[in-house]
């Protein structure tokens, strides 16, 4: 199985490094991505694991990894994360002006 991330997600990871960095510095965006790493794999080993959001897209799952959420699916033997968002985002509104589904 292989983790593939969407480019929201990658500009999601860019922006959560871009904040941190300039406001909490490169220990703590260090800390944070290798927390979020681990999240990552263990999605990866377990991929039916988190809440389903089925709301969202078919097969859409997240799993909360401290302050964020990751929003992923299952896709064959891959698990594809779709987004990492705050967990402050509201929801509902993601789906008509934020598709979380990349």
């Amino acid at each position: 199985m292989t983790i593939r991330k969407s480019r929201r997600a990658q500009r999601d990871l860019d922006g959560m490094r871009d904040y941190t960095l300039a406001h909490s510095g490169r220990n703590q965006w260090l800390k944070y991505y290798r927390g979020l790493a681990e999240a990552f794999e263990r999605i990866e080993a377990t991929p039916m694991r988190g809440q389903s959001r089925g709301l969202f897209g078919p097969g859409m799952r997240s799993l909360n990894y401290e302050k964020h959420l990751v929003f992923f699916e299952p896709v064959g033997r891959d698990v594809a994360i779709l987004r990492i968002i705050h967990q402050r985002r509201h929801l509902p509104g993601l789906i008509y002006y934020d598709d979380l589904d990349a």
